[in-house]
């Protein structure tokens, strides 16, 4: 019989990566869902197996009735830190909560001090830094395999939905050192929106960590550089490459009958990290390999391990979380101010929708329009009420 019990909140494709976690963790049964779409519900619910009794339609209900041990917060950017700071005042053990952390530093803090405060370990889900060839590669950059960091290059999407993984590796390549300015610079020339908030068409930054080493931000810019998830690291002694790669679709995990407007969850649960490198010592690049295991298994792990004391720093915690929404804030804070913006950030709002708001950012080509319109059920199309 399992020693604890999960809940999870919102029923959506990233939700099933979760659930299959906690069902390859013997001590954690999957026992409750939440989702306001009652489709959602039955879809999640027939295929986990979890009972019609147990699955809610509001998840405040769940949380009270339920009182689970661990509680994953798996809806969209903007109910993040609502929800997580009503899931610990319910107090459970533990607290995983997707990325992007918060959609400012003023909810990010919201949602750690209400965890401090009723005692709650808080996680932030950004599931790649549990790749088991980035862990493997974060080792041996510790031991100085391309001598000592200088720069590190990022390529990918929206700041916020996509880059946040990528700054958030970045950070944990370099083990966790503190940002100390960023630069940066965002276009939005056309009403953008991804989950009924503000978003920048693209987006360039600089950043400052500690050691001398520039991080520098190509955020849909298309720069024609690797473009994905991973990085460029430039060392003293060599230059090392990350990315990620899945199997053919055809090869993933079921989903059961699940709709499926962005394809398969499981591509995500079966991610791989790739790594290779060179030195003048290396002959030629070579390539970095670790036992493939689910990130998302990786990071329930280590939710449970910080429960019963295994682990004391968990790489996924909240602080190092937040310290990754810092970087883009300020990236946003940046291009409001005009001008290079010393960490900790000061601004707890969120920068590019004060821009949006103040008119400081005027669109040049009218008309809103939601980037993730195709994921929302019903007729709405919309996450507004």
């Amino acid at each position: 019989m399992a020693k604890y019990r999960s809940a999870i909140i919102a029923c959506g494709t990233i939700a099933r990566c979760h659930a299959r976690a906690w069902q390859a963790i013997p001590e954690v049964e999957l026992a409750a869902i939440a989702d306001t779409s009652p489709e959602a519900l039955a879809e999640f619910g027939d295929f986990f197996g979890v009972p019609p009794e147990r699955r809610y339609t509001d998840y405040r209900v769940m949380l009270d009735r339920e009182r689970p041990d661990f509680v994953d917060v798996c809806s969209w950017h903007g109910q993040h830190a609502e929800m997580t700071v009503a899931a610990a005042a319910r107090r459970p053990k533990a607290i995983i909560c997707q990325k992007p952390m918060a959609m400012s530093l003023a909810e990010a803090d919201r949602m750690l001090v209400a965890c401090q405060r009723e005692g709650v370990k808080l996680l932030v889900a950004h599931q790649r830094r549990h790749l088991a060839t980035w862990l493997e590669v974060q080792r041996q950059v510790a031991e100085g395999l391309i001598g000592q960091p200088q720069q590190i290059i990022l390529d990918s999407g929206s700041l916020l939905n996509v880059m946040s993984h990528d700054v958030n590796m970045a950070l944990f390549l370099l083990g966790d050192r503190p940002v100390e300015w960023v630069m940066g610079a965002v276009e939005r020339t056309t009403d953008r929106y991804e989950r009924s908030h503000p978003c920048e068409d693209a987006a360039l930054g600089v950043a400052q960590v500690s050691g001398g080493v520039t991080m520098v931000i190509h955020s849909s810019l298309g720069t024609g550089h690797r473009r994905g998830h991973g990085c460029r690291l430039i060392g003293s002694e060599g230059i090392l490459e990350l990315g990620v790669t899945r199997p053919p679709d055809d090869q993933l995990r079921s989903d059961g009958p699940m709709r499926q407007p962005e394809g398969s969850s499981a591509k995500y649960n079966d991610e791989r990290g790739t790594a290779r490198y060179l030195t003048a010592s290396s002959g030629g690049w070579q390539t970095i390999e670790a036992p493939w295991h689910d990130p998302f298994v990786h990071l329930a792990q280590e939710a449970l391990d910080w429960v019963e004391g295994r682990t004391d720093d968990p790489i996924s915690s909240g602080q190092k979380g937040r310290a990754t929404l810092e970087v883009l804030m300020a990236l946003y804070e940046s291009a409001r101010k005009r001008q290079r913006i010393p960490l900790p950030l000061k601004t707890l709002a969120n920068p590019l929708a004060l821009m949006v708001e103040s008119g400081a950012l005027p669109v040049e080509w009218p008309g809103r329009y939601e980037v993730r319109a195709r994921i929302v059920r019903g007729e709405r199309m919309s996450w507004d009420d």
